[in-house]
């Protein structure tokens, strides 16, 4: 999968029918104070700071598990991918939807 010129410079694009796309190559990276457990195969976050508790589904588990700020967005995407037996470009655009949800609920640094 080639990236599209704006990923290749890290600038967000906007997509016609939604907000911007984060960049294949960004690498997000779980907030290092919030607590997180895998229970039954889904994963809870609790944000002392929000005063919230989150519960990720497998999927969401398994993208979590790899927001380690070193593993990129196409990364995560191939490797979802493979894991669940989707398309590529179907796991990219699911991994880049969870990773905005995450940004929203300032779970990512």
């Amino acid at each position: 999968m080639q990236d599209s010129p704006e990923e290749r410079n890290h600038a967000p694009r906007q997509d016609a029918a939604g907000p911007a796309l984060l960049p294949l190559a960004a690498c997000p990276q779980r907030r290092s104070d919030v607590i997180a457990r895998l229970l039954d195969g889904e994963t809870v976050v609790l944000d002392r700071q929000a005063g919230l508790i989150h519960q990720l589904n497998p999927t969401a588990s398994y993208i979590w598990a790899r927001c380690d700020g070193h593993s990129t967005i196409a990364a995560i995407a191939h490797q979802l991918a493979h894991a669940f037996a989707v398309e590529p470009a179907v796991a990219a655009r699911d991994v880049r939807a969870l990773v905005r949800q995450l940004q929203a609920l300032q779970l990512l640094e």
